[in-house]
């Protein structure tokens, strides 16, 4: 194995304890709006908190699936210009498009965290548990600002699969 292939394995085993970690969150989320429902047509009695603690619980778990997404290539791509243009022009385009999205990342992740310090500043907390806010974007802002070192690796798997004139790096299907 050359060392691009292990720090890729590397970053697809991170990202999954990333995507384990939200779906133990969503697991959570779950039992806690079914029992926030329940005890309120049950016992007429809800769960106080349950709509503040969820709305900062999602954030964190959305932004837990993205490293992966990007690293397992997850993603929208409209192939039938390089289907047109065949393999060698796919491969490039497929190295602009994992570019752009490099780029978008790097801007999300540095709007997160200014969104994140401007919560902290105001000492923004949730409406009706009090709890602050900032922590909870803090680790939403950490998961999307790691994308942006992942997505370089796909950026790096990208322009090896093209100069390389293969398909293996960047899991283009072979339609032909």
């Amino acid at each position: 194995l050359n060392k691009f292939s292990v720090l890729d394995a590397h970053c697809n085993r991170a990202v999954r304890v990333l995507a384990v970690i939200g779906l133990i969150g969503l697991v959570i989320m779950a039992i806690m709006t079914v029992t926030d429902v329940l005890m309120r047509w049950l016992l007429n009695s809800p769960i106080d908190g349950v709509a503040d603690a969820g709305r900062l619980i999602v954030a964190v778990i959305i932004a837990s699936f993205f490293p992966a997404a990007l690293a397992e290539k997850h993603h929208i791509s409209i192939a039938f210009l390089g289907s047109w243009l065949g393999q060698r022009a796919k491969s490039w385009l497929e190295v602009m498009a994992s570019i752009v999205t490099s780029i978008f990342f790097t801007i999300l992740g540095w709007q997160f965290v200014v969104y994140t310090i401007d919560l902290h500043q105001n000492s923004e907390t949730t409406w009706l548990l009090g709890w602050p806010v900032a922590p909870w974007w803090g680790v939403a802002s950490l998961f999307i600002v790691i994308c942006v070192p992942v997505q370089l690796i796909v950026v790096l798997g990208n322009i090896k699969a093209a100069v390389n004139n293969t398909s293996e790096a960047i899991n283009i299907p072979n339609n032909s």
